[in-house]
């Protein structure tokens, strides 16, 4: 990051001012006699007190003139008409953008936004929007949909706006959670709100447990350590407490993102970087250690509640209840957490194994390529993203301007600032290598790891038999 002082003058000039679109005239040589102030050095004798005439030099300002360039001023460009905006967003999440909406129609008076929500079935309206060239002008899209998207030719290439006459400096955001919404090397969206993936831990379980706080020096080994000491049992050998939740044991089953870090750690991948194979990748030594260091935890070392045991204790919020002293999980409960003045936690950057690296749940938003009104299109998109609509949406979910998270002070907050620390090292998604990741990757993936859980199927076996069918899928029509 920069320094503070020009971060904090950047940000306050973009909420102030909105650099409008214009067209660049032609400079024009106005001849015009002004008057300007130049430093000349002149001579001129002093007599001094000896009586002899020495030389001194004096400065003195002239006046003379000069002819100079006046380029006109810029007249910018209109920015009116309706846009429509989509989102599946509702209910209080539609709060930034209706504030936002407000405040891009006071700057821009001839501009009117048109939010419509679609909290149910959201994709499959904005497929059938596609199909009858009707979508909204600006729509949001999830990280799994970007290189799909891409590839059907429904989004804007933002290259010509980003570096036109109303021109977006794109080193405002965060590089890493920039380039999410980029593909081969050309920006199509830009971030609404993400998370990478963060580790909590609960203080007084690890005082209690004599153990030393998570830090950035943090590895593979410290962590299990620390599961272990912090994994506790009844007088019959059954767990009370584990030592850490795991994204297999919440939510959706099997999530390959969450899991994913720990693959990047050991230097593993899921595809090639071409996107045209996954044996070789999804199946190398590296992954393959990897998964079975994950797996390991739940089922070897035993440090980790399966599905199983969390719904045999109907729900709870095992890591406010102490059942859990760890949790792996994305940064979206710590709010709920900092409510809570029974909790006494702390944030970390997820445990380093060979390198250091995490993954990302990520939203943005897009220009629809057949937009009638791409100018107004592009000033609020450019308005939400970046300018003082993307205030409104810092509020409430975590912000990709850095400007705007110094003034917030992520960067020193202790919950934020190892989250922040950690975008560093966030791995780009595998999802853009190939539009039919999800189909012939992540899915075969995800089956895998199911039956290495429930069947006890061996890791690299599992891995071995979905590789070759993986690159049939991506090389078919």
């Amino acid at each position: 990051m920069r320094s503070r002082h020009l971060w904090i003058t950047a940000i306050l000039v973009v909420s102030m001012l909105t650099v409008a679109a214009c067209a660049t005239p032609t400079p024009q040589v106005i001849k015009e006699t002004v008057v300007v102030k130049e430093t000349q050095i002149v001579e001129k004798p002093v007599e001094k007190v000896v009586k002899e005439t020495v030389t001194v030099r004096e400065t003195v300002v002239v006046e003379k003139p000069v002819e100079k360039v006046v380029t006109p001023t810029p007249v910018p460009a209109k920015i009116a008409g309706t846009i429509r905006v989509g989102s599946w967003d509702s209910g209080g999440a539609l709060e930034p953008f209706n504030n936002a909406i407000k405040s891009f129609e006071a700057q821009y008076p001839k501009a009117k936004v048109q939010l419509e929500s679609v909290p149910q079935g959201y994709g499959d309206k904005l497929l059938t929007q596609f199909a009858a060239g009707t979508a909204p002008d600006i729509f949001q899209v999830g990280d799994g949909d970007v290189a799909r998207f891409v590839a059907k030719g429904v989004v804007e290439d933002l290259e010509p706006y980003i570096h036109g006459d109303n021109a977006l400096d794109m080193s405002v955001f965060f590089p890493k959670v920039a380039a999410i919404g980029q593909v081969g090397g050309k920006t199509y969206l830009l971030t609404k709100d993400y998370s990478p993936l963060v580790l909590y831990y609960n203080k007084t379980l690890f005082d209690e447990a004599g153990v030393k706080y998570p830090d950035e020096n943090w590895t593979w080994d410290n962590f299990l350590a620390a599961a272990k000491a912090l994994t506790k049992t009844d007088a019959s050998g059954k767990v009370i407490r584990w030592g850490v939740q795991l994204p297999d044991s919440w939510g959706d089953p099997y999530w390959v993102r969450g899991l994913s870090p720990i693959i990047y750690q050991n230097g593993g991948e899921l595809i090639s970087p071409d996107g045209k194979k996954a044996s070789g990748y999804i199946n190398s030594p590296q992954t393959i250690e990897a998964v079975q260091w994950y797996v390991d935890l739940f089922l070897k070392h035993k440090v980790a509640p399966t599905k199983a045991d969390v719904e045999a204790l109907a729900g709870q919020d095992l890591f406010q209840t102490g059942k859990v002293a760890m949790l792996w999980t994305g940064r979206w409960p710590l709010k709920d957490f900092q409510k809570n003045p029974k909790l006494n936690f702390g944030t970390a950057q997820l445990p380093k194994g060979k390198q250091r690296a995490n993954s990302i749940c990520w939203a943005g938003f897009a220009m629809y390529s057949k937009s009638p009104n791409k100018d107004t299109a592009w000033a609020f998109l450019k308005w939400i993203a970046a300018e003082q609509g993307a205030q409104e949406f810092a509020k409430y979910a975590f912000t990709a301007v850095q400007p705007i998270a110094e003034l917030q002070g992520l960067d020193t907050d202790p919950y934020n600032a190892p989250i922040v620390k950690d975008l560093e090292f966030v791995h780009p998604l595998p999802e853009f290598t190939n539009p039919k990741f999800g189909e012939c990757v992540e899915t075969p993936f995800r089956t895998a790891l199911e039956q290495i859980f429930l069947q006890g199927k061996d890791v690299k076996t599992a891995l071995d038999e979905i590789a070759t069918k993986a690159d049939t899928c991506l090389t078919q029509p």
